[in-house]
């Protein structure tokens, strides 16, 4: 069976376009879940689960190695019936997420959603593998419940993780942005989002982009 988490976080910041994914992902035969962490209890062996989250992904990971996963974007690019919209050749910084830095997979179906989309990726010099950002979320607690379900992840996150005050991390948010040289910047990461609006920069989740014919 083939799975669509949603993701708690992206559907709060974007009602509109998570109805819309799962509304497309329901047509097209995936099942829609909920939470990602009940949701581990409906996975067996050979389950696909699809993911737009990068805590999403590594709790699956962790928490059910029995089943496969990939990202939504590397997904939807084998979807011959996928809408894409087109921005008439828009050159957009992509950003990427240091919890994703081993996903290659994900993060090269960043670039080829953007590029389907006729728009140009602006690369940052810390990318891919390199990149040390992660919006507020390594300056914040780990949450209590990513612990329990992701004790060995989270665990080794919560290490290195460094709390400040809100006013603190806004400033290392606003410094960060200065390498932005283009009017938006991509996000696949809700943290990452968060942490860019804390700016004047401006940020924008790649799905939300992919879902402009929806």
């Amino acid at each position: 069976m083939i799975y669509y988490l949603p993701s708690c976080n992206f559907t709060a910041a974007h009602k509109d376009d998570s109805m819309k994914i799962r509304s497309w992902m329901s047509d097209h035969g995936v099942t829609v879940a909920g939470c990602c962490r009940p949701t581990q209890n409906l996975l067996k062996e050979g389950d696909l689960v699809l993911h737009n989250c990068t805590s999403c992904s590594l709790i699956t990971y962790e928490a059910s190695p029995q089943a496969d996963q990939m990202s939504i974007y590397e997904y939807l690019l084998n979807e011959e019936s996928f809408p894409w919209p087109d921005y008439h050749g828009e050159e957009i910084t992509v950003q990427d997420c240091w919890r994703a830095r081993n996903n290659m997979n994900e993060m090269k179906a960043v670039r080829e959603c953007l590029k389907r989309m006729n728009m140009v990726p602006v690369e940052l010099a810390d990318n891919y593998e390199k990149t040390t950002f992660d919006g507020p979320f390594l300056y914040q607690k780990v949450s209590s419940g990513n612990l329990k379900i992701a004790p060995k992840t989270y665990g080794a996150i919560e290490k290195i993780v460094t709390p400040l005050p809100k006013e603190e991390i806004a400033e290392k948010m606003k410094e960060w942005v200065k390498q932005y040289t283009t009017q938006r910047t991509a996000v696949y990461c809700n943290a990452c989002l968060r942490g860019i609006e804390m700016t004047d920069a401006e940020g924008v989740h790649l799905l939300s982009l992919m879902l402009g014919n929806l």
